[in-house]
């Protein structure tokens, strides 16, 4: 039996995407610091599906309570740099698709102590 009348077809459309990191400000590949100021970098956060975002220092991973990261933003944020905090940052974004890394390095001058 045919029924007369508008028929509907739904069909979705699923895609994806490499992940994308990217700064709002220019990110500097080397950035120097006295000791006792703060650090902080953001990265706007893209990818389908939603990237994971992992962040080291000089190859290790950093404490999260450095981190603040969100589907869309992740940030690094050190109230009072210290030579603890000199060396070669990475951040690094994965689905997937593929992967996106970001750079920097953080020259500490100076001595602070908490």
């Amino acid at each position: 039996m045919v029924r007369s009348g508008l028929h509907h077809n739904v069909d979705f459309l699923l895609f994806s995407a490499a992940p994308k990191l990217q700064s709002d400000m220019k990110l500097e590949p080397t950035r120097t610091l006295k000791a006792g100021t703060g650090l902080v970098q953001q990265f706007t956060v893209s990818g389908v599906p939603v990237p994971s975002v992992t962040w080291t220092l000089n190859g290790q991973p950093l404490d999260d309570t450095m981190i603040s990261s969100t589907a869309e933003l992740t940030s690094l944020s050190v109230k009072k740099c210290s030579v603890k905090n000199a060396g070669q940052y990475e951040v690094t974004a994965t689905n997937e698709v593929g992967t996106d890394v970001a750079r920097f390095t953080v020259v500490v001058n100076g001595l602070f102590s908490y």
